[in-house]
């Protein structure tokens, strides 16, 4: 992908890098290219992330909370698209499956962006039209599909060295 994508972060995301799979005190490399591109304005995550992370109060949320930046507030914009996402995808019949929590805010956060969406960054699996995850609504969203990759994409994508 281009050098100049931006990305929308997913809690799965940082919990998947920071948490499961690439601690910092493991892959302290990793710290300052994600804070690069907080700091290029080409990553930010929903304030519903935000509260999400906040739950744990771990180290993740002690480090998220200081990048100024990384936040946004859900706009008119954002929430419009978010209705729509629970009306097409959330079942309160089912409310265990379907769309949740910050979800909807994350790909409402990469869909209106312009000239085009960003790129979602999730740990979340497909999904189905059964248990609609992140990836399953991006891949049907219109007008425009949304690209979702995960964190270790977004490694391989932006060729960090992790040495």
């Amino acid at each position: 992908m281009a050098a100049g994508d931006h990305y929308s972060i997913d809690t799965s995301a940082f919990v998947d890098w920071w948490v499961r799979y690439y601690p910092p005190t493991a892959f302290e490399g990793l710290v300052p290219r994600v804070k690069q591109l907080i700091g290029e304005g080409r990553m930010r995550a929903s304030r519903e992330v935000r509260d999400e992370l906040e739950f744990k109060n771990d180290a993740c949320f002690q480090w998220v909370k200081k990048q100024s930046g990384l936040f946004v507030d859900s706009g008119v914009q954002i929430q419009n698209v978010v209705k729509q996402l629970m009306g097409q995808y959330f079942d309160p019949e089912k409310p265990a499956k379907g769309l949740s929590g910050a979800n909807p805010f994350v790909i409402g956060l990469a869909a209106v962006q312009k000239p085009k969406p960003w790129v979602v960054v999730t740990g979340e699996k497909p999904g189905s039209f059964e248990n609609p995850k992140i990836p399953f609504v991006c891949r049907h969203f219109q007008p425009q599909p949304i690209r979702t990759i995960s964190f270790l994409q977004l490694i391989v994508e932006k060729a960090w060295q992790l040495r």
